[in-house]
């Protein structure tokens, strides 16, 4: 069979961008991927060292009660910590109970845990911040999420799983973070199988309403099996 045109043509040469002539002039930053119009604001702000336009964020999804997008501005916004720590520190120390701070120095403390070969006692020791956050309002499931992907990095076992799932569950039945959180705990690769992976996929997705996020769940389990554990990652 004859291979098509495209197939055979000579490969062109990719055309290199030409290079800035100088460095972007000091105190010029980029901020790259920022995921919708309400956070970019938020991160062009935190680049400048301001945090006030991030909490402001975080109340207004606490007060509207918008799970989804809180906790992924939650993540967003401590992997930005991460590399700005002082903006993060000055927040902290201006609104010490700010439920939106508190949130974002748990998921903070998570994330720099988990690469170290110590992850599970350093994990052990950022529990005091998650329940910080969990306390601010009771309302709500992100902080539970968060103490999800704890107990996976921190080797607690089933029973103590169980009662983090019912906890976030009744906070947010169908919240996809904390599904998610859970297919990964199930996983093979961490605390369960495959077996319990896809079983907990399908109930999921069963009692899910059809325009839910996880309705995807079946999806993810199966292409995380394919890619061996229902998805180690964090």
């Amino acid at each position: 069979m004859a291979l098509l045109p495209s197939f055979i043509r000579s490969p062109r040469m990719a055309k290199r961008p030409a290079r800035p002539a100088g460095r972007p002039p000091a105190g010029d930053e980029a901020v790259l991927d920022a995921p919708d119009d309400r956070l970019s604001p938020a991160l062009v702000a935190a680049a400048r060292g301001e945090w006030t336009t991030a909490a402001g964020l975080l109340a207004a999804t606490r007060t509207a009660a918008e799970w989804e997008p809180r906790d992924r501005y939650a993540r967003r916004l401590a992997a930005f910590a991460r590399s700005r720590p002082e903006w993060y520190e000055e927040w902290r120390a201006t609104a010490p109970a700010d439920p939106g701070v508190l949130l974002v120095g748990a998921q903070l403390a998570v994330d720099r845990a988990w690469p170290s070969p110590a992850r599970a006692e350093l994990l052990r020791e950022v529990s005091p911040l998650i329940t910080a956050a969990a306390r601010a309002d009771d309302r709500d499931p992100v902080p539970w999420r968060i103490a999800l992907d704890h107990a996976r990095g921190s080797r607690a076992g089933h029973r103590y799983f169980e009662e983090l799932w019912e906890a976030a569950v009744r906070r947010a039945p169908h919240h996809y973070g904390c599904h998610v959180a859970a297919l990964r705990y199930l996983a093979a690769s961490w605390h369960g199988s495959h077996r319990e992976c896809f079983d907990f996929a399908d109930r999921a997705a069963q009692d899910a309403p059809a325009d839910s996020l996880v309705q995807a769940l079946p999806a993810r389990a199966a292409f995380r099996y394919l890619t061996d554990g229902c998805g180690p990652a964090v």
